[in-house]
């Protein structure tokens, strides 16, 4: 079974056919337009040496384009690569990571939080990917859905 490495070029591939063929997520995204950036933190004790960061650029909720490393964007957000794999589990929400600091953003926090709609869904778009975690987290591996 293909399992891409979470962060690798391979994932954010298949995240974005995965985004832009759901109807749910465009709806919900339609005037949602930014560039954002991933930064999954190193955990060197978990095995996680070094942080991946990725990024992409969305405009009315189709993603247009995605990419290893850093750029520009609208909104950073970073946190460590177990946080990370919690909200892709579902063992941590996406909102709740912010307003704890687990996860840090860099932009507009209160256009982030408006759009927990879209997020919420994205998440679940994720979650359908067969995903291998790395380091202390492989025996995390989302297995995909349909």
């Amino acid at each position: 079974m293909w399992l891409p490495k979470f962060g690798s070029t391979e994932y954010m591939n298949e995240v974005m056919k995965r985004t832009n063929a759901d109807a749910e997520y465009e709806r919900l995204s339609k005037e949602e337009t930014g560039s954002f950036t991933m930064i999954l933190g190193a955990e060197s004790e978990k095995g996680i040496p070094k942080s991946i960061v990725v990024g992409y650029r969305e405009e009315k909720g189709k993603i247009l384009e995605v990419w290893e490393g850093e750029r520009q964007t609208d909104f950073v957000l970073s946190g460590p690569y177990g946080v990370w794999v919690d909200i892709l589990l579902g063992k941590l929400g996406a909102s709740k990571a912010f307003v704890t600091r687990k996860l840090k953003v860099r932009g507009n926090f209160l256009r982030i939080l408006q759009s927990s709609d879209s997020t919420m869904r994205w998440l679940e778009i994720l979650r359908t990917i067969p995903t291998e975690f790395e380091g202390g987290y492989a025996t995390s591996s989302i297995k995909g859905g349909p």
